[in-house]
């Protein structure tokens, strides 16, 4: 059960964000040696929450299969599509990927192991209609920002275990994901310093007693990794980034678990502020260096793991 406060918080949010990301969805130059398939149904609802987009470079060889980086756009997993991330990840398919882009529905619609099943889909889209668009289901790497970057460790860790996904109710794709990316990670879907807003949007994730069973012993992002099974996984985030503590507390568990990872932590930026996903909202202005060196460092750790 959802309270009209939470319902009024996620309405309040999702008008914010959208006019903070105007100006730069306006203003940004998209790759024009990049090729787009948009809005390909991924599960055939008629839901535009169920579509993703293809982008690969202009002059890949026909005929040949790409490594493919599959994205889940951030916004506290009530906010944003896969426009928000369209020119990032237009840039990192002309590093030579296939990146697939993807919607997912959104809470309060419905619930985070909804959303979970969403992502999920997305990876069986890819082994059962992959090649149909030059796509290799053998070279897959994962990424996502903010609370796509949750979305994207639960998936990874449920789709490398067959325990996990059951107890989240879900069946693995059979995709091996070789690596995952997380920019700004919101790992910590609970507690912490923003443990006050977080309980209100507490209400939206997990809604229904089913959704606290099957979640919430794995809110505890150490039994996530103790119980799933990751893939190497690269975390970017920033000095300016306001939840820079989810990536170092993550770090933390994987370093202690013996897992594969990598952290970049970007100082305060030279020409202007490297705050929260500022690789994806800089992304389209073709001066902001640091931003682009980003996404240059995700195609390099990507391309180190298949």
């Amino acid at each position: 059960m959802i309270s009209q406060e939470a319902r009024d918080l996620f309405a309040a949010n999702v008008k914010a964000m959208t006019a903070g990301d105007a100006a730069h969805l306006a203003s940004q130059v998209l790759p024009d040696d990049v090729s787009r398939l948009k809005d390909i149904a991924y599960v055939n609802d008629g839901d535009a929450a169920h579509l993703l987009d293809i982008y690969t470079p202009a002059d890949a060889e026909e005929g040949a299969a790409l490594p493919v980086i599959v994205d889940f756009h951030g916004g506290g997993l009530y906010y944003g599509n896969k426009e928000n991330n369209e020119c990032r990840d237009m840039l990192l398919a002309r590093q030579g990927f296939a990146v697939v882009n993807a919607n997912y529905r959104l809470v309060p619609a419905v619930s985070f192991p909804a959303q979970l099943a969403d992502a999920m889909a997305v990876l069986d889209w890819v082994r059962d209609h992959g090649a149909e668009y030059g796509l290799d289901a053998e070279r897959v790497c994962v990424t996502g920002d903010s609370a796509g970057g949750a979305l994207a460790l639960y998936l990874c860790a449920a789709n490398g275990s067959a325990q996990l996904a059951g107890a989240l109710g879900l069946r693995q794709s059979g995709i091996d994901v070789h690596a995952l990316v997380v920019t700004s990670g919101m790992f910590r879907l609970q507690g912490g310093v923003h443990a006050n807003a977080l309980s209100y949007y507490m209400e939206g994730y997990l809604q229904t007693p089913a959704d606290h069973i099957k979640v919430n012993p794995y809110l505890d992002l150490d039994k996530l990794i103790v119980d799933g099974d990751v893939p190497p996984i690269y975390m970017i985030t920033s000095v300016e980034d306001f939840i820079a503590d989810n990536t170092y507390e993550l770090a933390r568990i994987l370093h202690v678990r013996h897992k594969d990872h990598a952290m970049s932590v970007w100082p305060k930026g030279r020409e202007r502020v490297l705050g929260h996903v500022f690789n994806i909202v800089q992304a389209g202005d073709p001066e902001a260096g640091e931003a682009h060196q980003v996404i240059r460092d995700i195609a390099d750790y990507c391309k180190r793991y298949i």
